[in-house]
């Protein structure tokens, strides 16, 4: 983490030709994505998956976790941060608070948990999460200090919010309560500065991963009603840390022009009620019927992502009307003023809806979104870890959500003016990985059940263009759900015809183009650049729903998550 030169030669020297903005780090991963553009590359050659060679737990309350959300990890967990030997991750702790159950009085049975009940809110409260640094001594993974934050989750979210540390220079940037920011001495653990920018008022969240450009720690923070987080009007801003601690605050009021104002009124979805005349609802005479509206809200900015950054200090953000994702935007922002210089609407861009990605009532108009009767409104959705990716041209990809063309969202590609340039009919939390060459790695999922319950698929990893045109599509094919006996044995069953869904997030990809997922079939995946599977180890049974990132060291040792775990994978 140091800037010596001596360190930065070397550095150079290993990487080759390596177009990274923050190039001298390339064989860390730092923040979120790796570097400041989430490329998610290395210039490093990743090791065989031959060995787990350790393995560090990270969330003691999974079973709770599970039984809470009925069968999946509703979490989004950290990246790792890794600078050389030393190596970074989040720990929950504290006291798990289930969520809320009845018992039936006549048969004694528990309902399905509600944790979206108004005394639900605050209960992950009574859990801590505390950010450790591990040190490699040989295959061990050893603690040498651990800092409990006192960093709180956003109320009201089905996915637990992602809280996500950086590295900086000498130091590890970490959330804190109110909007605040720890900086840590990454070597010792010793507190070397507290920045409060809205005095730890407790119902100001640090919302989302902090983003690291030049030395400068960024980040999003948002202001809820406490009684009411979900309907009243919030507060948005961004907020810029110097190297010497100042701080620059602007708000995403003034940042997104072109919005609508918050009680401007805007159209919603439609009611399931409305549904029961089909699909958009249409009249007697055939006109699709207008869905309801209600209050904007304020533009809010991305709940689970990070910014991005080009090589020229361009940052890009992602932001929603508070009351309506229907109304998003993807935001150009200049990092050392913190001033707009484009704002471009996700409204109309495709006309994919009816008939062409999905049946609806006969006579509907091609293309448009059933579920608004208008033509497609991309989303920025608080559910999804999808981030910004900062392209070497100057441009951006996002990744957004829509739910009529089977909740795949979408891919958009924009160039350095904000103008849309292509689109790639997935793009459901996933930050997708940037190839040497400029093309990308798509995680492109097909969701839905058959007749017989099973997940239907197909689930592919997609390599694409630059025009965002599949190259290749490695398809999942497993079909067994495996276990690991205490033992080391492994049990299988073949339950799964149509393979699994890939859970990855944010993939990460080596020097030699290799990338590397994980997986709901419990495996870490090394996919070679051609689309050929190079090899795969089982990490452990899988338990759907925790999208999660991979990252690579400078020794080419494969992180993933699994089952609250944080696995290490190499020779």
């Amino acid at each position: 983490m140091n800037r010596h030169l001596i360190f930065a030669v070397v550095a150079l020297a290993a990487c080759g030709d390596n177009t990274q903005p923050d190039n001298e780090f390339c064989d860390s991963w730092h923040q979120w994505g790796s570097d400041p553009s989430h490329s998610g590359r290395s210039c490093v050659s990743g090791q065989p998956l031959g060995r787990e060679v350790a393995s560090v737990g990270i969330d003691p309350f999974t079973v709770e976790e599970v039984a809470d959300s009925t069968g999946d990890l509703v979490i989004h967990y950290q990246a790792p941060l890794i600078d050389g030997d030393a190596v970074f991750m989040s720990n929950k702790g504290g006291t798990y608070t289930p969520c809320h159950r009845v018992k039936d009085t006549m048969t004694g049975t528990l309902t399905v948990p509600d944790c979206f009940e108004s005394d639900e809110l605050y209960r992950l409260n009574t859990e801590t999460w505390t950010e450790s640094r591990y040190e490699w001594q040989g295959d061990q993974l050893v603690p040498m200090w651990t800092f409990t934050s006192d960093w709180k989750p956003e109320p009201g979210h089905f996915f637990e919010p992602v809280f996500q540390p950086a590295l900086v220079d000498n130091f590890i940037a970490i959330p804190g309560e109110g909007g605040s920011l720890w900086e840590l001495d990454a070597t010792t653990g010793a507190v070397v500065r507290y920045i409060a920018p809205f005095q730890t008022n407790p119902d100001v969240y640090v919302a989302g991963a902090l983003a690291v450009h030049q030395g400068s720690v960024f980040y999003n923070a948002i202001h809820l009603d406490h009684n009411n987080p979900a309907h009243l009007a919030a507060e948005a801003w961004l907020v810029a840390v110097a190297p010497d601690g100042s701080t620059q605050i602007a708000s995403y009021a003034d940042l997104v022009p072109g919005a609508p104002d918050g009680d401007a009124s805007c159209s919603y979805s439609y009611t399931p009620q409305m549904y029961e005349l089909g699909y958009p609802p249409m009249d007697a005479d055939g006109n699709v019927l207008p869905a309801p509206t209600g209050n904007c809200g304020r533009q809010m900015p991305m709940l689970n992502g990070a910014p991005a950054f080009a090589p020229n200090g361009t940052m890009f953000v992602a932001t929603h009307a508070q009351y309506d994702e229907y109304y998003s935007y993807v935001v150009s922002i200049n990092s050392d003023s913190l001033t707009t210089n484009w704002a471009t609407s996700l409204r109309g861009l495709v006309a994919d809806g009816c008939d062409v990605t999905t049946a609806c009532s006969e006579g509907a108009p091609k293309g448009i979104d059933p579920t608004s009767g208008l033509m497609p409104a991309m989303m920025v959705d608080d559910d999804s870890s999808a981030s910004p990716v900062a392209l070497p041209d100057g441009g951006v990809l996002y990744g957004s959500f829509s739910a009529y063309n089977g909740s795949r969202g979408h891919l958009l590609h924009f160039n350095a003016s904000g103008a849309l340039l292509s689109t790639f009919d997935f793009g459901w939390d996933s930050t997708p990985a940037v190839l040497p060459d400029g093309s990308i790695i798509e995680k492109d999922n097909h969701y839905g059940t058959t007749p017989q319950g099973q997940d239907a698929g197909p689930y592919y990893v997609t390599k694409l263009n630059t025009e965002l045109q599949p190259i290749w599509r490695f398809t999942s094919t497993d079909t067994q759900s495996c276990s690991r006996a205490p033992d080391g044995t492994v049990s299988c069953v073949d339950d799964h015809p149509n393979g699994f869904e890939w859970c990855i997030n944010a993939p990460a990809v080596d020097r030699d183009s290799v990338s590397y997922l994980n997986s709901e079939d419990g495996h870490l995946y090394a996919i070679d650049g051609d689309g050929n599977l190079r090899d795969w180890f089982f990490l452990g049974e899988a338990i759907g729903a925790a999208y999660t990132p991979v990252a690579l060291d400078h020794l080419g040792r494969v992180y993933a998550l699994n089952a609250g775990k944080l696995i290490v994978v190499g020779l």
